[in-house]
């Protein structure tokens, strides 16, 4: 039987924002924050032919989960040059 190691409830405090952060955004109303793309970008951005045929289904979405993940990371590149923006924030289209 394996012994729990007592160094996981310092590494799960980590993951909970600072006070500070909760403090300066206690009152933030996050609407308005951009498309909701996830799944959705070729599906609505190609025919429906395409998608037919189930044996090619799934390498469309794996072309649409590498589009996910490019819009991602660029959205990380955006908030790791912005000036106006805090390191933590999440309101980046």
């Amino acid at each position: 039987m394996a012994t729990p190691n007592p160094n996981n409830k310092r590494k799960l405090y980590t993951v909970r924002p600072s006070y500070l952060f909760q403090a300066k955004h206690f009152n933030d109303v996050l609407l308005n924050l951009g498309f909701d793309y996830k799944g959705k970008l070729l599906k609505k951005g190609t025919s429906p032919e395409i998608w037919a045929n189930p044996l090619q289904s799934p390498m469309y979405g794996t072309l649409e989960g590498l589009l996910n993940l490019l819009i991602e990371q660029t959205k990380t590149v955006k908030k790791w040059f912005s000036i106006a923006h805090d390191k933590n924030t999440m309101n980046i289209n």
